[in-house]
């Protein structure tokens, strides 16, 4: 029986510690500079990831503590770094509570079209009073609802 390895690179804007873009050798700026992502995507391309994947939630971080607010949308995202690249998978995180249907399969299929298949979605749904108010709802959709 032959076993492999399958390797995932999460990229995190501007990194997984919480502070790092506060470091002096840090870009703050990266989470909104697409040359940073693909300098990410074509690194772990060329170290044969499989995919890279960018989470994503319809609201704004609100502690600057720990990331700057905003980042780029990320099947925009993807679909630029599909461009830049030519094996990796591209997995991005949408939210089946604030997209509709029908957009949402437009927007993944198109990715899926651009990169020539290489197009991942992770499903989720979105709790949080933050993000149900940018939606013009004054509180989050019920569990039941969500699912």
């Amino acid at each position: 029986m032959t076993r492999q390895l399958h390797l995932n690179a999460f990229l995190m804007n501007t990194g997984h510690h919480e502070a790092s873009w506060r470091l002096p050798e840090s870009d703050p700026y990266a989470h909104t500079d697409l040359s940073h992502y693909v300098g990410l995507a074509r690194t772990a391309e060329r170290g044969t990831f499989d995919s890279l994947f960018l989470a994503d939630g319809p609201q704004l971080w609100n502690n600057l503590a720990q990331r700057p607010a905003g980042a780029l949308e990320p099947l925009t995202l993807l679909t630029a770094l599909a461009t830049a690249t030519e094996h990796i998978g591209l997995i991005a995180t949408a939210s089946t509570s604030y997209n509709s249907p029908y957009n949402l399969a437009r927007r993944f299929a198109s990715l899926d079209i651009v990169s020539g298949g290489r197009a991942g979605w992770n499903i989720v749904t979105t709790a949080g009073a933050e993000a149900a108010r940018n939606f013009g709802l004054d509180a989050e959709p019920a569990h039941a609802e969500r699912y």
